[in-house]
């Protein structure tokens, strides 16, 4: 196959990521990049790049092989509508929207043009999430009783942001609603929420909390718990237990170095990375790896429209129960 043509709609930071692993593959080209505040004349980019403001370029341009989307989620199903005319291969950041009518419009869609069309549930992708997703299918822990996600964040991100997410549960959340779905192979039966803003007010004024406990069960009656906050004063805390018949797999923090300190006021080690971009850095990369893989006629498996609905189902759920204050039935 000739060089493989990408573009990536939305410059912010998810952008930059897939932009720069993209330009360190061979192979394959950035041929385009779409973003109505970037500069036309950046020199981020070498010369086979082209700037744009307009998605429209995406139809009047040379020839796209696939286009990433990384804008704003509320910009999500316009811009693959539009894509979807000309480029079959799709990949869109998450959440693909916050209306699970849209995202069936878009399932639909897909059908009608069978659109090779990649969710952005990058930390399936994690090396260590992967071993742990083989040995749990694997049978080394037996059945599976339990599971318990930790995710924290170092920092608030900025109350702006906050306002368009979609909230904890939207933004934060799905992706750890991906990975109990992901590892379980099951779907949330049931759903019960406490949370409540704790960290910052601003938080609470623009209608969010920043800390959550939620627990589910799970379709194979499995029992599960996600553990959120939006601050950890010591770094990016993610880590995952699963306990079955047969004993538990955990993954722990990935530390800024592996050095352990003792002295006589006790052992000491670094902390966890400070923040996504650094956790998940391999993730991004290979699920990147994954859709190009995609594009040249490979199998491979990826998360689908249908994990984007399920996920935004579970997350409503979540919004309703703590409104409500109490378990709600999916």
């Amino acid at each position: 196959m000739n060089q493989i043509k990408l573009a990536v709609i939305g410059f912010g930071r998810i952008g930059k990521i897939h932009a720069e692993n993209i330009l360190h593959m061979q192979g394959v080209e950035l041929a385009l990049v779409i973003d109505p505040i970037l500069d036309e004349d950046s020199h981020l980019f070498d010369s086979k790049t082209i700037i744009s403001k307009d998605i429209e370029a995406l139809t009047t341009l040379r020839e796209i092989d696939g286009v990433i989307i990384c804008s704003p989620s509320i910009y999500h199903i316009d811009q693959i509508k539009t894509a979807a005319n000309k480029i079959k291969n799709i990949f869109c950041e998450k959440p693909l929207a916050l209306d699970l009518d849209e995202i069936a419009s878009i399932q639909e869609l897909s059908l009608k043009l069978n659109l090779n069309l990649h969710i952005g549930f990058n930390r399936r992708f994690d090396p260590d999430f992967q071993k742990l997703k083989n040995d749990t299918c694997n049978g080394v822990i037996g059945d599976i009783y339990q599971i318990i996600i930790t995710s924290r964040d170092p920092l608030p991100p900025p109350i702006n942001y906050i306002k368009d997410s979609g909230g904890l549960f939207l933004d934060m959340t799905i992706h750890d609603f991906d990975m109990i779905r992901y590892l379980t192979n099951a779907e949330v039966d049931e759903i019960y929420v406490k949370g409540k803003c704790m960290v910052d007010p601003n938080i609470g004024k623009a209608g969010d909390i920043d800390t959550a406990i939620i627990n589910m069960k799970l379709t194979n009656g499995v029992i599960a718990s996600i553990i959120n906050s939006r601050k950890a004063v010591y770094g990016y805390d993610q880590r995952i237990e699963i306990l079955g018949s047969k004993g538990s797999l955990q993954v722990g923090n990935q530390l800024v170095h592996g050095l352990n300190k003792g002295t006589k006021r006790g052992f000491s080690m670094g902390n966890p990375n400070h923040f996504f971009i650094d956790r998940y850095a391999d993730s991004y990369e290979l699920e990147m790896r994954n859709f190009i893989d995609s594009i040249k006629g490979k199998e491979v498996s990826y998360p689908s429209v249908i994990d984007a609905f399920k996920t935004l189902e579970a997350g409503i759920a979540a919004n309703k129960s703590l409104t409500k204050n109490k378990p709600i039935q999916l």
